[in-house]
């Protein structure tokens, strides 16, 4: 599962306590990867696993990436020589379980571009960008991590702020290329053998139905996953976070 949980002060629904309430006692799931959680000080009693990266460390804030498994464990990994990383990787909580299981990559993408991001010696270096004049850090984190993913197993999901849909809505092409990019790198979209057209996980009044969280995977992982679904109700219904949990089953 992965799940924006809304706890950074910008959803106006439940309180954030109530989302994990709702994880922690009627959602089903082996691993979840959090975005905008403040995690409870109790939760290693259930789970093998519990891992936190606050978003921002240099603002000392309570909310950040969280990476729960209930029965393995799993570490925090850092990229070595990571070029760019000081400008990215906060946005990614990486956790490794060893070779017998994926690598899980935790992110939350900011929805603006890096503020004076050298982009020329970026792309230079090999990076792939999705616009001629910005950079994401989606885009430096799929980058960096290639050393570190290249014949492993992994799992990158949670809440990169893109969308297909964007594009329609703007009249750009940053989307598409930035598909294009992730695939060319190594990153296959988990959506695409369950549905062909992008599903709502983004709830917010008075927007349009994005898809702005996202399941991407190598392709041994593609092939793996049985089920891709978008727990709607949660945030629709329920209003626990504008954002709605994707979940994926593997078999």
């Amino acid at each position: 599962m992965t799940w924006n949980m809304a706890g950074a002060g910008f959803h106006t629904g439940a309180p954030h306590a109530a989302a994990w309430e709702w994880l922690r006692y009627q959602a089903e799931f082996d691993i979840a990867m959090l975005q905008e959680a403040i995690p409870p000080s109790d939760l290693g009693g259930s789970f093998a696993s519990v891992l936190f990266q606050s978003r921002f460390p240099a603002q000392n804030l309570a909310w950040g990436n969280c990476t729960l498994a209930r029965d393995h464990e799993f570490k925090p990994r850092q990229v070595e020589h990571a070029d760019w990383a000081e400008s990215s990787m906060d946005a990614a909580l990486i956790a490794d379980g060893g070779d017998d299981l994926p690598i899980l990559i935790n992110v939350h993408s900011n929805a603006k571009p890096i503020e004076g991001f050298a982009r020329a010696e970026f792309a230079a270096a090999g990076g792939l960008t999705c616009n001629q004049a910005k950079v994401w850090e989606i885009e430096v984190v799929a980058h960096e991590l290639q050393p570190l993913l290249a014949g492993r197993r992994f799992i990158l999901g949670g809440d990169i702020n893109a969308g297909l849909l964007l594009d329609e809505v703007y009249g750009y092409k940053n989307n598409e290329n930035l598909w294009k990019n992730l695939a060319e790198q190594g990153y296959v979209d988990l959506r695409l053998r369950h549905s062909e057209q992008e599903q709502q996980t983004f709830f917010r009044e008075r927007t349009n139905p994005y898809q702005l969280d996202h399941f991407f995977g190598d392709a041994w992982t593609n092939q793996s996953v049985k089920s891709w679904s978008v727990l709607t109700e949660v945030a629709r219904d329920l209003k626990l976070s504008d954002h709605a949990p994707m979940s994926i089953e593997i078999g």
